[in-house]
């Protein structure tokens, strides 16, 4: 078959990157696979991989005509290759959600994923409301729709109005880096003392909330550092915040890494800190750095938000903050160690070929 994927955003984004990982994993089963987003501020290497067409839409840096530019761009690239058996659509956004209202006229298959609430995260409300209404509309549109947590399922069975027998889950993979990562590395056993948070530093992050714990934790063991991945408009403020708190030194903002190198960077430490606020959009959310974390075998810590059941006993799970970094204490206080049985647990039950495979079933029935 052949696949026409196509991405509202730019590939510096998480769920670009579930997005890319479906193409590539569609394409080494052997189908022709064609993909579209809007081109990235900065160069990546996300996007070279055989069996994949790729385009991007150029940007202007200003949001609303960037909708309108990658709309008319999308129908360029959908009439280029109307030849298309499956138009999938990451995200129920105007720009390539109008496509593939206009692909299934044209009788093809249609599929949307959704896989966040996009539009808590803006900060204007007449923005917010805006994009809510796409999110609850135009699901209901489309013939099958694919989701990765029970949350997200009941977002959209109760405010999208869409029927049971049209949602399919679509679990949250590991890019196949991460997996070759934690094969390989059996040794040596990471830093002792070595503490890693990676995420998005713009207006979706709650980096801030930890600071203060994070100050009296490195306080209390001289040797612990922390590397931060990742980067956005927050990042000075927040490197100016640790600074105050007199641990400015002991914390290494990083900033943008390659998804390629990515995989090297998280297995050098050892523990993972995943936090994020218990709000009813981050409850919606798989969290990617989890599974990023336990593929190259390290401990995490996170509080109780989003997928984290899936889990169970090979990470740990923390009501609040304090009570997170006191179980990053006693993980400091104890040797340091590969977890090779989540390593085995993600290889098993999150690669995107057996993910893929399940999906390719489901298509064949709509």
């Amino acid at each position: 078959m052949k696949f026409l994927l196509v991405s509202p955003l730019t590939s510096a984004s998480g769920s670009a990157i579930r997005f890319w990982n479906i193409a590539q994993a569609l394409a080494e089963r052997g189908h022709r696979v064609v993909y579209a987003e809007r081109k990235a501020g900065h160069a990546s290497q996300l996007h070279a991989c055989k069996g994949v067409i790729y385009y991007a839409c150029p940007s202007s840096g200003i949001m609303a005509l960037d909708m309108v530019l990658s709309m008319l761009f999308y129908i360029v690239v959908f009439l280029r290759h109307i030849d298309c058996d499956i138009f999938y659509a990451l995200k129920p956004a105007p720009n390539n959600c109008t496509v593939a209202l206009a692909a299934k006229l044209l009788a093809k298959k249609v599929v949307l994923d959704v896989d966040d609430l996009d539009y808590a995260y803006l900060p204007g409300a007449g923005s917010r409301r805006l994009l809510r209404f796409f999110f609850d509309r135009f699901p209901r549109m489309f013939p099958l729709v694919t989701y990765h947590t029970p949350s997200l399922r009941q977002y959209l069975i109760t405010y999208a109005h869409v029927s049971e027998e049209r949602l399919h889950y679509l679990a949250q993979g590991v890019s196949a880096q991460f997996v070759s990562q934690g094969a390989v590395s059996v040794a040596p056993d990471p830093d002792p003392l070595s503490l890693l948070y990676v995420a998005t530093l713009g207006i979706t992050s709650d980096f801030g909330d930890i600071v203060e714990p994070l100050a009296s934790l490195l306080h209390r063991f001289p040797g612990a550092h922390m590397s931060v991945a990742g980067d956005g408009c927050r990042r000075g403020e927040f490197e100016r915040s640790v600074r105050e708190a007199g641990i400015g030194d002991r914390v290494r903002f990083i900033g943008t890494v390659e998804h390629s190198a990515l995989p090297s960077l998280v297995a050098a430490h050892r523990i993972g800190i995943n936090y994020m606020r218990p709000t009813e959009v981050n409850q919606c959310r798989a969290i990617l750095k989890i599974r990023e974390y336990l593929a190259c075998g390290l401990d995490v810590v996170c509080n109780n938000v989003g997928d984290v059941e899936l889990f169970g006993e090979y990470i740990h799970v923390e009501p609040d903050i304090d009570a997170m970094f006191r179980t990053v204490a006693t993980l400091l206080c104890n040797p340091a160690r590969r977890n090779r049985e989540a390593i085995d647990f993600i290889r098993r039950e999150f690669n995107w070929s057996s993910i893929v495979a399940e999906f390719e079933s489901i298509l064949l029935k709509v």
